[in-house]
């Protein structure tokens, strides 16, 4: 938590000094993005070098055996870690695909008010990327001491953290829209006047959101990598780029705020019945 503290904080000060006493505009604010990144990898380097007790760097044996066995763990690794990409992969994905779709129907204003949820955007993700690491480390452990009960309660804790914290973040876009979008534009312009319309339609998908990332974390904790990463592909591709491509056409400029809403809800229902059948 420090380390990432350390380093948000590096580069707000180096953001405000590279950019406006130094008057280095868009170079200084990526000059102090990496400082701060590389800042916060060298208290990490040296935590583990120097001040860690249980978890350290490890030589790597130079034998074949030790070599093969390293490289197999390694991709198993990448496996059970694929449903993580694809899960940030599909915040790529629904920036990308949202500004084409955006600037073919609305142009510069549409893009400008999907840029403002796209800011915001990242933050429910970590809501829900919270919510699913945080359980993870618990889930994974019981489930290898085969602690069924505790997988189980743990599971039904992450469900109901995942559902509050989803609900709070879309009340606040249903409830302050004006409030949340003006931090970046005066409310008067074009483009602030379609984000106020359509963020309470975007937020209609949020507790989804988190619930879908919450429950992927949980089958990648019980290293089923399979239905992780199917369901982690369902939400980022299989259903997100249709709904942006074909929802506009039925229902015009609300069809574009609804794509990433009616993707995440089709994805629960998938987990629902997939869960439903295994159970």
């Amino acid at each position: 938590m420090w380390c990432s503290v350390v380093s948000a904080l590096v580069n707000v000060v180096l953001d405000w000094f590279f950019v406006f006493p130094l008057g280095w505009g868009v170079f200084g604010a990526a000059l102090a993005s990496t400082l701060a990144v590389a800042i916060g990898g060298i208290i990490v380097g040296v935590y583990l070098f120097r001040r860690a007790r249980t978890l350290r760097f490890y030589p790597l044996k130079a034998s074949r055996k030790s070599l093969r066995l390293t490289l197999r763990n390694i991709g198993y690794q990448c496996r059970i870690g694929a449903s993580a990409m694809l899960g940030e992969a599909t915040m790529a994905v629904l920036m990308f695909t949202g500004n084409l779709v955006f600037m073919h129907y609305l142009g510069d204003d549409g893009v400008g008010a999907f840029g403002i949820a796209c800011y915001y955007a990242p933050f429910v993700f970590m809501i829900g990327n919270a919510v699913a690491q945080s359980a993870q480390p618990i889930v994974s452990f019981n489930f290898g001491a085969a602690r069924l009960d505790r997988v189980a309660a743990v599971q039904r804790v992450a469900l109901a953290t995942a559902v509050f914290c989803g609900g709070a973040v879309a009340l606040a876009f249903v409830g302050c829209p004006q409030l949340l979008v003006g931090l970046f534009l005066p409310l008067e312009t074009a483009a602030a006047r379609l984000a106020v319309e359509g963020f309470p339609l975007f937020a209609a998908g949020f507790v989804c959101f988190v619930v879908n990332l919450a429950v992927i974390g949980y089958y990648q904790s019980l290293e089923r990598v399979r239905p992780a990463t199917f369901f982690a592909l369902l939400r980022g591709c299989v259903f997100l780029v249709p709904c942006f491509v074909l929802l506009p056409r039925w229902f015009g400029v609300a069809g574009i705020w609804l794509a990433m809403p009616l993707s995440e809800g089709l994805t629960l229902l998938a987990l629902g019945a997939y869960w439903r059948r295994r159970s």
